[in-house]
């Protein structure tokens, strides 16, 4: 038994992940674990980028200047 064993010596459990990921009715974007935290994630910094890139583009549009 060499020193790397545990790092190749497992037991195949794609069998039982393919069905429990094919027998489930969610969507494919939520079927994982966490994922509803990512996807969260995501919609948040993504909703976060474009309101302040519209933010952004409107000041610039309408040529509001901040004072200082």
């Amino acid at each position: 038994m060499s020193i790397l064993s545990p790092l190749y010596n497992l037991p195949n459990h794609v069998l039982e992940k393919q069905k429990a990921y094919q027998n489930n009715t969610k969507p494919i974007m939520l079927r994982g674990p966490r994922a509803g935290l990512y996807v969260g994630v995501f919609g948040a910094l993504f909703t976060v980028g474009m309101l302040s890139t519209t933010y952004g583009m409107f000041n610039l549009i309408t040529g509001n200047k901040k004072e200082e």
